[in-house]
Order: C-alpha cells, then sequence, then structure tokens
C-alpha cells in the first residue's frame, strides 16, 4: 500500500509543494535570524559608542588625569567583565598593532573588533569572546571600551537552535500532512475507480460517491451521476424500444408473410395480384414510417439537427398549418378553429416544430367523434409561448397520460386505428430539444395538448 501510495502523481505533488513550502519557511525564518543576530550586534556597537562618548566628554572636560580617574570608579562600579574600560598608552602596548581590528587604517580613529576577552584580561579562563571598541586619543593614548559577548552569543545560538528545530518540525509536518492529504485522494480516487469498474462490469445502477465536503470531486460526482443516469435511461429506453420494436414487427411482417405465402399455393386465377400487391405496399409503408419515425425521434434526442436552428415565426406557422388541417377536418365531418397571436418569434427548427405541431393536431382528427372541435392557439405570456392543441374528444386517462409518451405505447381505444405509438413520443423529444415541455390536461370534456416553451 504504501509503495502503491509512493508511485502516485498525488503523493508526488504534494511532496513537491510540501518540499517548496519547507524551502520558504526556512529561508523566511533565516532571514529573522539573520536580522536578530544584525539587531543584537548593532545594539552591541551602539553601548560601546553610548560609552566611549561619555568617557570622550569627560575627557574634553577633565583632560587626561579626570579620564583615568572616572575609568577606575566604573570598573569599580561595575563590578563585572560586562563593560570595560581601559586607556592605555601606546608605549605600553599598541593595540592597533597586536589586535586585529575590522577596517582598520592609519587614518581611523575609532576602529571594533571581537576577540577572545583574554586578550585583554590576560586571563586564560577569559577565553569567551568580547566586542571590543578603540578610540585614538591625542598624546599616544588608546581609549579601550570592552563588553562581553557570551549573554548575546547563547542568545544567538538558543535563537539558531529554535529557528532549525522549528524548520525541522515545519518539514515534518509538511511531509505529513502530504502524505495525508494524497492518501486522502488517492482513497477517493479509488472509490471512484471501484464504482467505474462496477459500472463497466455492468451495472449501471452504481453512482459515484459524493461527500458533504461539497470540493471538485463532489462535483465531478455528480457530473458523473448525471451522466450514468442519463445512459441508464437511454440503456433502459433502447431495450424498451427493442422489446416494442419487435412486438409491434411481428404482426404487419406475420401478415406479409402470410398473404404471400397464402398467394403462393392459390391458383393463378384466383389471386387478385394488383390487391396483394397493394396490400403489401401498405403494409410496407407503415414499417417504413414506424422506422423513420423512430430514426427522427433518435436524431431528436442526440440534438443532431441543431445546426438547422433559426428564427421560426411560429404566428405564420400555426396560420399555414391551420390553413391545412381545415381541409382535413371538413373531410372528417370535424371543425378546426384556430388564434395566433401576432409576432410569435423563437429560436429553432421550423421542420420539427411543424412535425410535433402536426402530430397533436394528426391525434385530434384520428380520435375525436364525427361532429367534434379543435382549437389551434400560440399565445405569449411574461415572455413564454405556449402551443396549444384542444378537443372535445374522448380524451387520456389522467393515470395515463405520463404513459403515451413512451414509444410504442397505444391505449385500448387506439388499438383498431392505424399507427404505432410514436406521435406523442416525437412531440416530447422536439419540445425537449427547444428546451420546453409537453403538459396534457382535461379540456372538460377532451383532451388539451401544450407545448409549453420558456425564454
Amino acid at each position: 500500500m504504501t509503495r502503491k501510495l509512493l508511485n502516485t502523481s498525488v503523493f508526488r505533488l504534494s511532496l513537491v509543494y510540501a518540499l517548496l513550502f519547507s524551502a520558504v519557511a526556512a529561508g523566511a525564518l533565516g532571514y529573522i535570524y539573520w536580522m536578530a543576530k544584525g539587531q543584537m550586534e548593532q545594539q552591541t556597537d551602539a553601548r560601546l559608542q553610548l560609552e566611549t562618548d561619555a568617557l570622550l566628554n569627560l575627557y574634553r572636560r577633565l583632560a587626561f588625569e579626570g579620564l583615568s580617574g572616572a575609568i577606575t570608579m566604573r570598573n569599580s562600579e561595575n563590578g563585572s567583565r560586562y563593560l570595560i574600560s581601559r586607556l592605555i598608552h601606546r608605549s605600553e602596548q599598541d593595540l592597533t598593532r597586536d589586535l586585529e581590528f575590522e577596517d582598520f587604517t592609519q587614518s581611523s580613529k575609532q576602529i571594533v573588533a571581537s576577540l577572545p576577552f583574554s586578550l585583554i584580561s590576560g586571563e586564560k579562563r577569559h577565553s569567551e569572546p568580547a566586542r571590543m571598541m578603540l578610540t585614538l586619543l591625542p598624546g599616544g593614548y588608546q581609549l579601550l571600551v570592552v563588553t562581553d559577548l557570551k549573554e548575546q552569543q547563547t542568545l544567538q545560538a538558543r535563537l539558531l537552535q529554535t529557528v532549525l528545530a522549528a524548520i525541522g518540525i515545519i518539514v515534518a509536518l509538511a511531509l505529513a500532512g502530504g502524505i495525508f492529504m494524497s492518501h486522502n485522494v488517492q482513497r477517493r480516487l479509488n472509490a471512484v475507480g471501484h464504482t467505474a469498474n462496477e459500472i463497466m462490469s455492468g451495472d449501471l445502477t452504481r453512482r459515484m460517491p459524493v461527500t458533504r465536503r461539497n470540493d471538485e470531486f463532489d462535483s465531478l460526482s455528480r457530473v458523473l451521476n448525471t451522466m450514468l443516469a442519463r445512459i441508464e435511461h437511454l440503456m433502459q429506453s433502447m431495450r424498451d424500444v427493442t422489446d416494442n420494436l419487435a412486438h409491434d414487427l411481428r404482426n404487419p411482417l406475420n401478415r406479409l408473410r402470410n398473404r404471400l405465402e397464402t398467394s403462393q399455393f392459390q391458383p393463378s386465377a384466383q389471386t387478385d395480384y394488383p390487391q396483394l400487391i397493394q396490400d403489401t405496399i401498405v403494409e410496407v409503408d407503415e414499417l417504413i414510417k414506424t422506422f423513420n419515425a423512430l430514426l427522427s425521434i433518435a436524431q431528436i434526442e442526440s440534438s443532431a439537427q441543431r445546426q438547422d436552428w433559426a428564427e421560426v415565426d411560429l404566428t405564420l406557422l400555426i396560420e399555414e398549418l391551420a390553413d391545412l388541417y381545415t381541409a382535413v377536418a371538413e373531410e372528417q365531418n370535424l371543425t378546426l378553429s384556430y388564434h395566433a397571436a401576432p409576432g410569435l418569434q423563437i429560436h429553432g427548427n421550423r421542420q420539427l416544430l411543424a412535425q410535433a405541431i402536426t402530430n397533436l393536431l394528426d391525434n385530434a382528427v384520428k380520435y375525436i367523434p364525427a361532429g367534434g372541435e379543435i382549437h389551434l392557439a400560440a399565445t405569449q405570456q411574461a415572455g413564454n409561448i405556449t402551443i396549444t392543441v384542444a378537443d372535445n374528444g374522448p380524451g387520456i386517462p389522467k393515470a395515463q397520460r405520463e404513459q403515451v409518451f413512451q414509444r410504442f405505447t397505444r391505449l385500448d381505444n387506439a388499438r383498431s386505428t392505424p399507427g404505432n405509438g410514436l406521435g406523442l413520443s416525437l412531440v416530447k423529444a422536439v419540445a425537449e430539444l427547444h428546451g420546453a415541455t409537453v403538459q396534457l390536461d382535461d379540456n372538460h370534456p377532451g383532451l388539451k395538448a401544450s407545448i409549453l416553451i420558456s425564454r
């Protein structure tokens, strides 16, 4: 498990970010240590400078004797090695020659150095480092002010240890955090992979896991679950279509076969070949219509016909269909009226919209008895367009209104009429392609079919 985790891109990416974060943190802490150390050194030099300036003021006011007495008094009152002053003549000891001061030149009147304290005290036990400031006075005298650096270096050592320990802790925590995050991400990826394997094995009911974190994985899982639900629905629809197609095509194919078989064994004189051919053509035409309807629904559901979209004048389309079906209705002893609000425009496929409305009108003409009435309307309200085909026929029971949108569904009162049960399926597919919905309601009496187009 550990080796597998180490080989993952997630772990490597987490490791890179952990090391990068550690490097930035180490740089920041190192900079803080460097600044703190520099500040300590500046404070030490400032203290030496302050003490030197005070002694120089005494020298200007009291001359050499007064300065020497003040140094003796200060050293005795101080009682420690923290701050010590010395006044030494060059004939006694030339400090500029015996000690290595920083940036020493012959023109320098005041110089500093960090040297062992024993160089001044002469005691071997005083080997701790000290900070010295040397000021050259007239007459060959040298004013030396020394401060002990032991406490300062102890503080710097502790600060350095703290910085190194903090860097070590940060690196450890960054690595641990990287391992934890990569393990968590890998666990979620494994869950997705496991679910995908089950789906590939044929279980289309499986869904990607979704947690309460609402992060990118959950967003991706929701999208995949929506896609899987759609695929499952399409697969189920395909199975239903296959079953219904096999069932609905069996009868016309059997009729064709029986008719041809009967004519084969009948004497030629008793066979009405023109009528036989005509009946066969009618059966084949019905089969072709069924396959064409299935093909149209499949193309519509795949959105393959969006490339033919343009602005459609619904008002003009309703008027044209009303003129066409007025004559059809009169032949069936029916009355058709229509109303179309002016200026109705939508972006869509004119041919498909016409086919959907035509299917609704065909159903109304086909199923209402003689003397019935059909009303075609297109209205607009709050920017939404409603296309309605209402009749006063037998209608559809409320419990079966969702069922009739399924392919090859035919109600009991429709089985004696020609058809394949695909008309309303095509209407629904066209409506969904245009972002619309189809609604069936009571017309008291009869049925009112509406296509609701949201703008």
